[in-house]
């Protein structure tokens, strides 16, 4: 029995009687088990983000297989992470204020500064960079990198059929002005009319 069983000497005797603290290769319980920068907010974001990347991974797996039992499963287990990410949520929520993170204000000279690094085909505005709130940069000089701001990645036709899929696949509405999370944990913050 790895770690030693219930009924053992090594658990009478190493551990009182009660549970082994290791994991399940044995490997006793450290602190490096805890993932935490010590802000409950930025802590509880960060468990939303994992829940929602697991979901993701479990849908995933869903779409390969085609056994019947592992889909139920897998379905399961995608299913405890919306659970899992809810809880997180109202946990999150049942902090006020609980945006931004910290205690510190930002530098309100940079706060609401939209730059427009991402200039040519595509370049979009909405309400991420636009509207009473943010002051926008057109042409910040020079460009952080040196050059025109310009794109300059090259492809080959497979790879840009690859990118071109994912844009369709994750196209943003620009019109859509949704309600954040940050504006509801900022204390009652609303949207503006």
């Amino acid at each position: 029995m790895t770690g030693g069983g219930n009924d053992s000497h090594i658990t009478s005797l190493l551990y009182g009687g009660g549970p082994a603290l290791t994991n399940s290769g044995g490997i006793p319980w450290s602190a490096a088990y805890v993932d935490t920068i010590g802000e409950p907010t930025a802590d509880l974001r960060s468990n939303i983000a994992a829940e929602a990347r697991a979901k993701i991974i479990y849908e995933r797996l869903i779409n390969i297989t085609d056994d019947p039992g592992i889909k139920d499963a897998l379905k399961f287990l995608m299913t405890r992470e919306i659970a899992h990410q809810k809880s997180f949520e109202k946990a999150l929520h049942a902090i006020q204020p609980n945006f931004p993170q910290g205690k510190l204000p930002g530098d309100p000279q940079f706060a609401n500064v939209y730059y427009n690094l991402s200039q040519g085909e595509g370049d979009l505005r909405g309400p991420w960079n636009q509207g009473p709130e943010w002051d926008f940069v057109e042409n910040p000089e020079p460009a952080v990198d040196g050059g025109d701001g310009m794109p300059s990645v090259e492809l080959s036709s497979a790879q840009e059929k690859v990118v071109q899929k994912m844009a369709m696949r994750t196209q943003s509405d620009p019109s859509a002005d949704p309600t954040t999370g940050a504006d509801l944990g900022s204390g009652g913050a609303t949207k503006k009319g």
